[in-house]
């Protein structure tokens, strides 16, 4: 045997001296053909690669632009959002405050008016009753006034013959005192005259006649004694009508007395009268003025209602302008996840790229250590193995191609803020099961802000999608296509949003805009990080949830609409 051996071990050194070079002519040229072939290849995969790479950089900046863009747009939506929010919690305060004060004041006004119109019915009907009896008493008055006219004018003309009656009574009265003295002195002359005429005739006669003189005399006596008996008579008649005319004349004075007491109390009834009328004017004057006052304030009152009424509308168009930001924003992200599918696709293609190069440029240097190698055989089966193996690899770089991911396997974000993040609302404990749960997203598409006014019709809501999302199977069809590929290092991007029973965000501010793009997690082991599982931040689970109410801006700004266009032509681009 050692001796076989041996002769083998020179035959084999004879043949190695005889041809070092064991391979023929037709042999090298397949050799040289599949060389270049496979350096035109690897030029071209490197050109490709170079492209990748500059499309990859492009990628980069773009995606890095988009970033900024879209943290800008956050922020300043956020920012614009906490403003609008503010501002609808200040306006919704004011609007309770202001509805809480008109209710009171209205009550108020309410019962005020109710009393005040009670009042002035009553004040209405006592001052109609008094005005009518104050009609009947100046009517009655007036009645007075013209028999009291008359007899006024009756006192005056009997004062008037009262004072003409006196002064002819008084020099009447003169008169008769001066015929009468003038009498009694001319009688007395008369009667001295007489007297001494008698006296003389007496004288003569006597010495005369003393019988003649004396029946004479005697005669003459009784008839002086018959004047003197009719100029006392008519004295005292005089004296008896002038006692009965100042009898006349006290009972005047009584009545004028009387009728001047009348004429007081008349009058002080009418001052009183006119001092009622003046206070009715008064009050009536005083409830034109509250009137007005009232009709004052109920033109306060409708421009408070007015006012209230354009701060609805304005609220309910700030509402529209939150869906319309809401869409725009979903939007955003929709483009945001697009870019991050895209982007995470081209990654694993340059690995995958870049993993054929490497294996590529394995095989070169084997065919490179196979021109080394002496033994035929073994180079035989080296060749065929390389051949192999290249064909292997050309076909999985022309077959084999990942798999991009759709938007349909991309998880929606649902809204930033929850009901009871806040604090003042206490956060709704539901009961979840284990069993996977159907969810059905809603997305709005309703009508423009203009159409909006036009028609003051918000749409309903439409449902674009609805999936089935199962942990378990997407974990089984992840472990099949492990199974299947056998050592291809590929990185399937899948998409889970299914929740665990209980699980909430506890998050109040809500989740972080940087933890929604997802992290490559870096390769621990070649067999088992083949899968990358790329989880969206957990959201609350409904079994039929209508887009989910972001705290939203209550004014237009103009400039979030500029920004928001200005990202989606950018991600168009």
């Amino acid at each position: 045997m050692a001796k076989g051996k041996g002769k083998k071990g020179k035959k084999a050194k004879k043949q190695v001296e005889i041809d070092p070079n064991a391979l023929t002519e037709v042999d090298k040229t397949f050799y040289e053909l599949t060389i270049t072939d496979l350096n035109r290849k690897l030029a071209r995969l490197r050109s490709q690669n170079q492209e990748l790479e500059q499309k990859n950089e492009e990628l980069v900046q773009e995606k890095e632009k988009l970033d900024e863009d879209r943290n800008d747009i956050i922020m300043y939506l956020k920012r614009t959002l906490q403003e609008k929010t503010n501002e609808i919690a200040e306006l919704e305060e004011r609007i309770t405050a202001m509805k809480q004060e008109q209710e009171d004041t209205t009550q108020m006004y309410e019962e005020k008016i109710i009393e005040m119109t009670n009042e002035y019915n009553t004040m209405h009907d006592q001052l109609t009753s008094e005005n009518k009896l104050l009609e009947g008493k100046l009517n009655s008055l007036e009645e007075f006034r013209s028999q009291r006219d008359e007899l006024m004018k009756k006192f005056e003309t009997q004062e008037n013959d009262m004072e003409a009656q006196e002064k002819r009574h008084k020099r009447e009265m003169y008169e008769i005192e001066r015929k009468f003295i003038i009498a009694k002195d001319r009688l007395k002359k008369d009667m001295e005259a007489k007297l001494r005429q008698l006296s003389t005739e007496f004288h003569d006669a006597t010495e005369l006649r003393i019988a003649a003189t004396t029946h004479r005399v005697i005669r003459e006596n009784i008839a002086v004694n018959n004047e003197l008996d009719v100029l006392l008579n008519n004295q005292q008649k005089l004296f008896n009508e002038n006692v009965k005319l100042k009898d006349k004349d006290s009972n005047l004075h009584r009545q004028v007395e009387l009728l001047e007491t009348e004429k007081t109390k008349a009058l002080a009834k009418v001052r009183v009268q006119v001092k009622l009328i003046d206070r009715i004017s008064e009050d009536n004057e005083f409830l034109i003025s509250q009137r007005d006052h009232y009709k004052k304030y109920e033109t306060k009152y409708l421009e408070c209602c007015r006012q209230i009424k354009d701060l609805t509308e304005k609220l309910t168009c700030s509402e529209h302008d939150k869906r319309i930001l809401e869409q725009n924003l979903h939007h955003v992200r929709c483009d945001r996840t697009a870019i991050q599918t895209d982007y995470l696709y081209l990654q694993e293609e340059n690995e995958r790229l870049n993993e054929i190069m490497i294996e590529a440029v394995s095989c070169i240097k084997e065919a490179l250590i196979v021109r080394i190698e002496s033994d035929i055989s073994f180079k035989a089966s080296k060749r065929d193995n390389l051949l192999n193996s290249l064909l292997t690899l050309l076909n999985k770089a022309r077959d084999h191609k990942i798999r991009c991911p759709s938007l349909e396997t991309v998880s929606l974000f649902e809204a930033t803020y929850a009901r009871g993040d806040l604090g003042f609302v206490p956060k709704p404990v539901e009961l979840r099961s284990a069993v996977p749960v159907r969810r059905n997203m809603d997305t709005q598409t309703g009508a423009s802000f203009e159409e909006y006014i036009a028609t003051g019709y918000i749409a309903k809501t439409k449902m674009m999608y609805s999936e089935i999302e199962d942990e378990e199977d997407t974990v089984e069809q992840s472990e099949g296509e492990l199974r299947e590929e056998e050592g291809q290092h590929e990185s399937v991007l899948y998409f889970d949003d299914q929740e665990m029973p209980g699980e909430e965000s506890s998050d109040e501010d809500g989740p972080n805009l940087y933890d929604l793009i997802p992290e490559e997690e870096p390769v621990k082991d070649e067999q088992t990080t083949d899968v990358e599982q790329v989880r969206s931040p957990t959201v609350k689970d409904e079994e039929t949830t209508d887009v989910e109410q972001v705290q939203s801006p209550k004014e237009d700004e103009p400039g979030s609409e500029e920004l928001i266009t200005k990202s989606e032509s950018k991600t168009e681009q």
